[in-house]
């Protein structure tokens, strides 16, 4: 059970004891975040046995202001202290722990002449949820709690386990019988080192502490939702926020086989150096799960317009890529302007039925003028209507496919850049952007690193022209001009802002996928409402995927 050496005050040598706290290890308490807010010299102190000892706030919940989530504060003591922690419970048995009326304790330091603690006697359980995220607390015995008992552990009187920790009450002429706790499975949700420290059964801890470690700054995003839907068989509810809650969510939920398939997905979309230390870390403590091998590159229809003689001319070549090869070319032809569309439609069509049944993508290599064309509503089946929007689409410079193009050159180095960096990690130009088209083109050029952009409303010609000449492999727009008098909350901002989310966490290979996603998504969206994959341009320039020039097929 211990010896309760681990329960503690909070306060500062002015304004006394102002709240609780519990010892997690000999040098951390756990507290509330807004029993610390504004304090400049905390003091920690354990009643009877160490008074007065300097500490400081090392990690946050995110609480800001009253009613926010994550009340959570880590205090970081100068010195250990020789005193037990706080046994903690297993979070996957707090539920049951809590069930029917089983009484907790608390502990809490109201103003008293004495200036001694105070306990109280709770009820609590799930069926109390609050938001999402507190469990009402009730006292018993006609002891109330009164302000001084926010930060106290939550503990089993029989065991001294924690279950969770109190940060708010009912005050009524300063006292409550009702009052709201943070459960352990959101204590760990705010701060999740607290993982390092509880009795968990998957894993050994110390195999768990350092793959949560190497996750620390790795967010959860939506190719992870997929990867994890993958593994386990269904989306999940939640939206995690972190790889590491997700892992904990199929480690907690699921049969070791699932966690295994999901660390592999995992440390298959990492980039370096944490690709290498996760492999390091599989091969230690699971081996046979090691990242799994970057997909193979799709199949594609690559469309290759080109600006002809005569202005209203263009010469067109429809290549079959596969095998990270062009496997196959249709003869060049020469179309006038307003018969681009169907020879178009009709070329496509011929040149997908030998990649019928695998997975292929397709690409408009084109002028500049055309990037913005409307191309996933052009039909890869004009009898049955079916629009190119089914498959992953998406628009390239057709400049770059030129032997010797500069550009070409330009798109090669940055787009290395892109895939070292395993992110895209957009640059989103604003709607009210007004800088000119030579400082725009300075910015680009003197940051090489800027790799991908995204419009909040339809970029200009001359925007256009410098990031393509800078060799900027992806950018993203939605073609429409915001055209509000203010951007604080405009059109662009929402939808660009919901465009760079969608995409910032993701492998640029993953792009395609994602923009076939998004637009049906915005399928489904009232028609009425702004939606970042409704008239959705990808310009998406691997230049790997290289097509033979056309003109040599001409000559032959």
């Amino acid at each position: 059970m211990g010896d309760w050496q681990w329960r503690a005050w909070v306060g500062t040598p002015a304004a006394g004891k102002l709240g609780a706290a519990f010892l997690i290890t000999p040098t951390r308490l756990l507290t509330c975040a807004h029993t610390v807010d504004g304090l400049d010299d905390p003091r920690v102190g354990f009643p009877g046995l160490a008074e007065d000892l300097p500490a400081r706030v090392v990690a946050s919940g995110g609480w800001r202001a009253p009613r926010d989530l994550g009340d959570v504060a880590v205090l970081e003591l100068a010195e250990p202290v020789p005193f037990a922690p706080a046994p903690l419970a297993d979070p996957g048995g707090v539920d049951g722990l809590a069930a029917g009326g089983r009484e907790f304790g608390v502990y809490g330091f109201p103003a008293r002449k004495d200036d001694n603690e105070r306990h109280a006697t709770v009820t609590t359980g799930p069926h109390l949820l609050t938001r999402n995220e507190w469990w009402e607390i009730r006292t018993v015995h006609d002891v109330p709690l009164e302000k001084g008992y926010s930060g106290s552990a939550v503990y089993d009187i029989a065991t001294g386990e924690v279950i969770g920790m109190v940060t708010d009450a009912e005050l009524r002429g300063g006292r409550a019988g009702i009052g709201w706790m943070l459960p352990l499975s959101r204590l760990r949700a705010h701060w999740e080192a607290l993982d390092d420290l509880l009795p968990l059964r998957w894993l050994t801890p110390t195999a768990r502490s350092d793959l949560r470690a190497l996750l620390e700054d790795v967010p959860f995003t939506e190719p992870l939702a997929a990867d994890l839907e993958r593994a386990v068989g269904r989306r999940p509810r939640e939206r995690f926020g972190s790889a590491w809650a997700s892992v904990r969510y199929v480690a907690e939920g699921f049969p070791e086989q699932r966690l295994a398939g999901y660390l592999r997905a995992i440390g298959g979309r990492l980039a370096e150096p944490h690709r290498h230390r996760f492999t390091a870390w599989a091969r230690w403590h699971l081996p046979g799960v090691e990242p799994a091998p970057e997909p193979s590159a799709p199949a594609s229809v690559i469309v290759r317009l080109e600006h002809a003689t005569f202005p209203k001319e263009y010469d067109l070549t429809v290549h079959t890529w596969f095998n990270d090869a062009d496997q196959t070319a249709q003869p060049t032809v020469r179309v006038p302007e307003g018969e681009v569309r169907d020879t178009v439609q009709d070329a496509v069509a011929r040149a997908s039925r030998a990649l019928v049944g695998g997975r292929w993508m397709i690409e408009f290599a084109v002028p500049e003028g055309w990037l913005g064309k409307p191309f996933e509503r052009w039909y890869i089946d004009v009898e049955d209507r079916t629009p190119m929007r089914r498959y992953p689409l998406v628009v390239r410079d057709v400049k770059r496919l030129r032997p010797g193009s500069i550009r070409r050159d330009q798109a090669h180095q940055r787009w290395r850049v892109l895939k070292e960096r395993g992110r895209t990690d957009p640059r989103v130009i604003d709607c009210d952007d007004h800088r000119s088209a030579t400082a725009f083109q300075d910015w680009l050029e003197a940051n090489p690193d800027h790799c991908a952009l995204v419009y909040k409303t339809s970029p200009s010609k001359t925007r256009l022209a410098a990031a393509l000449g800078n060799g900027v492999p992806v950018m993203l727009w939605t073609r429409t001009t915001c055209s509000g008098p203010a951007h604080d909350d405009c059109h662009g901002q929402r939808v660009g802002a919901a465009l760079a989310d969608a995409v910032r966490d993701a492998r640029p290979e993953e792009l395609p996928h994602i923009a076939l996603d998004l637009r049906r998504k915005a399928l489904g969206a009232p028609k009425d409402a702004p939606h970042c994959g409704r008239d959705l341009t990808l310009l998406w320039d691997d230049p790997s995927r290289l097509p033979a020039d056309p003109r040599l097929a001409m000559e032959e």
